[in-house]
């Protein structure tokens, strides 16, 4: 029997009528970078992949995650290079491959390392080097879930196995696969001449929106009346937010999309905050869900 892909979806299968979920899961992602900048431009020549902006990685992996019923708490992104970028990334740590080193050394190293330690339920894994099928089954051993990502060569798996076996046993040994689209992969493109005018774009879809009012309002209507009037007075001595509600909030909003919020996403939350408060009017064109409150 062929593994189960998210591509069951196409073929009209039992994921097409009820998408497959699992229970929320602490993940942490070991991402090969010329691998994943292979998946951002298929046409590439191997050896001279383009460099990827690692900005919004985490929140990426987050929403392929969830397209496919995954509940992944993505707490760490590992980025194996032997092109070091430049790149500062929150919740992004860098391994650089030494000379004659070769990057999937540095992913094995460090996923023994996690499987010895137990420091999280799923790895997500973005590598294509077959040479980690021992480490990725010992992990499997130890109760570790094992996530792959794949180009969509892996929705037709009988000519993946004729085509490139080796490949094809890497994903067959793993719980699951995410069959990832070049355009949904289409923020990791550098921007022309560095500039990214994406920390100033609203959010992806009007869901978006709405689910950040509802996560606000869930956690506003869990206070008792005193915390409220004690948030309320905070509130109107200080243009910020109480850092302890701050953290709470972004906490489960992060729970919630199964990524950190963006910049923009989390103007939008202390906005909203505001003013279910009362500190200004939610309907007002600047506060206002559906308006996009900036």
């Amino acid at each position: 029997m062929s593994p189960s892909f998210r591509s069951d979806v196409a073929s009209g299968g039992l994921a097409s009528r009820r998408p497959r979920s699992v229970r929320h899961s602490s993940c942490i992602a070991l991402i090969d970078d010329r691998f994943t900048a292979w998946l951002v431009d298929r046409d590439c020549e191997p050896g001279a992949e383009p460099p990827v902006s690692r900005r919004y990685l985490l929140r990426i992996l987050g929403r392929l995650a969830g397209n496919s019923g995954l509940d992944l708490s993505l707490r760490r992104v590992y980025w194996y290079t032997d092109r070091p970028d430049g790149q500062l990334v929150d919740e992004q740590i860098v391994r650089t491959a030494d000379e004659g080193e070769e990057t999937w050394m540095l992913l094995e190293r460090d996923l023994r390392r996690l499987t010895e330690g137990q420091s999280c339920e799923t790895v997500l894994i973005a590598c294509d080097d077959e040479r980690l099928l021992p480490a990725i089954d010992e992990a499997q051993l130890r109760g570790i879930s094992v996530v792959m990502l794949a180009d969509e060569g892996v929705l037709d798996y009988s000519l993946l196995r004729e085509e490139d076996p080796e490949w094809a046993m890497l994903l067959a040994q793993a719980d699951r696969r995410l069959a990832v689209r070049a355009d949904e992969l289409a923020e990791l493109r550098p921007h022309p001449n560095g500039i990214d005018t994406a920390p100033h774009r609203q959010p992806d879809s009007p869901d978006e929106q709405a689910t950040i009012e509802e996560v606000v309002r869930g956690w506003w209507s869990s206070q008792s009346e005193e915390s409220r009037d004690e948030l309320r007075a905070a509130l109107a001595q200080s243009s910020g937010i109480p850092q302890e509600v701050d953290r709470e909030l972004l906490l489960q909003s992060r729970e919630r999309f199964v990524r950190p919020l963006s910049f923009i996403e989390k103007k939008q939350m202390r906005s909203c905050l505001r003013g279910i408060a009362g500190d200004s009017p939610i309907g007002g064109t600047q506060e206002s869900s559906a308006a996009g409150y900036a």
